[in-house]
């Protein structure tokens, strides 16, 4: 996937999962950001920052990795089966420790410029 394949997609999903739910200004006012910020970033204009992504899918109520899926694979539906739930067990796993992983080095980061 490229970049702009991408953005395009962070576009789209902000689009799609707020709708119904927020204007682009509500979903501004409820993360604590500009609704131009907003904007922007359904415009394909910016890049969010890593907070704001973490803000914009806790408003949305959803992982911040929905945000990147694409919107032609959302919906495929993956048999159950032993082996697929050894490899979706095996997935969620290196996410989960990723996730900590990068939760760790940025509380770090938070720590010492508290320091």
């Amino acid at each position: 996937m490229t970049e702009q394949q991408l953005h395009e997609t962070l576009s789209q999903n902000i689009k799609k999962y707020r709708k119904g739910k927020y204007t682009q200004e509500q979903l501004a006012e409820k993360i604590g950001v500009s609704s131009q910020n907003i904007n922007d970033i359904e415009g394909k204009r910016r890049w969010p920052r890593e907070s704001t992504l973490i803000k914009i899918a806790d408003a949305l109520e959803i992982e911040v990795y929905q945000l990147f899926i694409p919107n032609d694979l959302s919906d495929i539906q993956i048999e159950t089966t032993d082996e697929n739930e050894k490899i979706r067990t095996t997935i969620q796993q290196r996410l989960v420790s990723d996730f900590r992983k990068s939760m760790n080095n940025m509380l770090d980061k938070w720590s010492k410029k508290d320091l």
